[in-house]
């Protein structure tokens, strides 16, 4: 019985004590929209170190959502539940992790580089400048620089 006199059924949940999830930001992304069933295993510590930082990402597709947690004074836990929750029926959000863009510099090899920077005599600063800014100048010229080598 409760305090109003009435029967009230209560359902124990087992928790084994034994899971821990990773005490980082993917142990508790891979909870959150993958492995669901173990979020009860997400300590109040983890929701409140991650919050923040799981609110901004948020912020990327639910700005107006994210905007109303944006409080310093918010209940950090309560506000990782309410994203779990609020995310529980979607799919794995693509558009969580941004993926990095590949720059230009990563298209030439190292072997290409130097070929450029000895032949052109010109430091890294130099060539990186006119890799961002002339691409079509750095393709012509290590295209010949190239078959100069070889002797063609």
């Amino acid at each position: 019985m409760d305090i109003f006199g009435d029967n009230i059924k209560t359902e124990l949940i087992n928790i084994d004590k034994s899971k821990v999830i990773d005490n980082h930001i993917l142990g508790i992304s891979k909870v959150m929209f993958q492995n669901k069933k173990d979020w009860i295993y997400v300590t109040d510590k983890q929701k409140i170190e991650f919050f923040f930082i799981f609110n901004r990402f948020f912020s990327k597709m639910y700005p107006d959502k994210s905007q109303l947690l944006n409080n310093k004074n918010v209940d950090m836990c309560v506000g990782m539940d309410l994203w779990f929750h609020f995310m529980s029926n979607k799919t794995y959000p693509n558009w969580f992790w941004s993926k990095s863009i590949k720059s230009k510099e990563d298209e030439y090899p190292i072997k290409d580089y130097k070929i450029l920077k000895s032949h052109l005599r010109i430091n890294d600063f130099d060539l990186k400048y006119l890799i961002d800014r002339h691409p079509d100048f750095i393709k012509e010229e290590l295209t010949y620089f190239k078959k100069l080598e070889k002797g063609n």
